[in-house]
């Protein structure tokens, strides 16, 4: 090599490798702060059991879906998105949303590819070779965000997880955004669960790492304003390397409970606690739900109860189940058995609460189609007793 060549070479190199410690300098900004506790104190729609099943999508025929989340806009509507394609992984795999009218009743819109792998190429300036796990929320200035995952080399241990934000209710997209989340590699960041609400405005959006271990996350992030970059960094929670996908339950501006999936051989749920508004957190211990290394959620009741949705089993996710504890998380009682069925997946529970104090979760049935449960906590309440201990 001659040495003009290398004396050309050098300072791109430089500059290739210094951008991305620039650009995690300029992004890293907010600090944790109190929480917001999103729990009515009136459950919706009296005291009569309210229960009701749909599909969001239609029958994809012999494509996969996988992976849904779901929020509240501001008008009352819903939002979910999801991912689908050939395969999970495959390189035809794009990121769609549906929204969910007003009408009686109401009806999940015709879905629509929100970004796919040669969008988000064109988007990020980078080569991008497939897209998966994405999750939407509402911040207060009415606009949607959606965080979804990029791999541009080998597995999901080679992920980025980039933002795009929608300011007219998800009918139209702004430009794809890496996240630049290590000053070096910047890889195997993935998004899973619900981001819970700060009281300055902001998000403690729960992610997770996979390369050369399993460790769960907090993205913190902060918006700015409508024309400036928002701000964010990450923490690392305390989890040792078997556990990923935290479902964070906050029950006060300073306290919450991280359920988690575990990938260890003891195949149970995983559970961790604050008591500073996630700056530090125990040390996991293992709860007596099963878990096939498989996504969990939570959610917290207006009577500050939680609710838990989760695979029953230790080998696989043929079933999906409710549990609720009044022991902050410690004691758990089955209530309701939702789907069971040899054969068959049903994964990834995703739960909201809405305004009207209604529960909404969505999960993946069977790989074919995201169906969505809304009920209220009449029907929880008589579920009680139905399931054993």
């Amino acid at each position: 090599m001659s040495k003009r060549l290398v004396i050309t070479l050098f300072p791109v190199t430089l500059v290739l490798y210094a951008w991305p410690m620039l650009i995690w300098l300029y992004s890293t900004g907010p600090v944790p702060d109190r929480f917001v506790i999103h729990a009515p104190a009136v459950p919706s729609e009296g005291a009569h059991p309210v229960m009701r099943e749909e599909f969001i999508n239609p029958d994809p025929g012999r494509e996969m879906v996988h992976v849904g989340s779901i929020c509240e806009l501001p008008d009352g509507r819903l939002l979910a998105a999801w991912y689908g394609g050939t395969r999970e992984g495959a390189r035809d795999v794009a990121i769609f949303t549906s929204v969910r009218s007003h009408g009686s009743p109401p009806l999940w819109s015709r879905p629509t590819r929100v970004v796919d792998r040669v969008s988000a190429s064109r988007e990020l300036c980078r080569y991008v070779k497939k897209v998966g796990n994405p999750v939407v929320f509402t911040d207060r200035g009415d606009r949607i965000w959606l965080i979804y995952v990029t791999i541009s080399a080998g597995g999901w241990s080679g992920s980025s997880l980039n933002s795009k934000v929608s300011e007219d209710g998800g009918t139209t997209w702004g430009p794809s955004r890496r996240l630049t989340l290590s000053p070096f590699f910047n890889i195997s960041e993935l998004v899973r669960n619900r981001p819970l609400s700060l009281q300055n405005g902001g998000f403690a959006l729960p992610i997770y790492h996979e390369c050369l271990g399993k460790l769960p996350e907090i993205l913190w992030i902060r918006p700015t304003g409508k024309d400036a970059p928002f701000l964010y960094k990450k923490s690392r929670m305390a989890g040792g390397r078997a556990f990923i996908q935290p479902s964070v339950v906050a029950y006060a501006p300073s306290k919450a409970i991280s359920f988690y999936r575990s990938c260890s051989n003891v195949k149970s749920v995983g559970l961790a606690v604050t008591e500073d508004t996630g700056i530090t957190w125990s040390k996991p211990r293992t709860l007596s739900l099963s878990n096939p290394d498989s996504a969990v959620d939570g959610v917290l009741l207006s009577d500050h109860r939680i609710l838990l949705a989760f695979n029953d089993s230790r080998e696989n996710r043929e079933n999906l189940r409710l549990a609720i504890s009044n022991y902050r998380g410690l004691k758990w009682k089955r209530i309701a058995t939702l789907e069971n069925s040899q054969g068959h997946e049903y994964s990834y529970p995703y739960m909201i609460r809405t305004r009207d104090g209604l529960i909404h979760l969505i999960y993946t049935w069977r790989r074919k189609r995201i169906k969505h449960l809304v009920f209220n906590e009449a029907w929880i309440n008589a579920q009680t007793g139905r399931d054993e201990e």
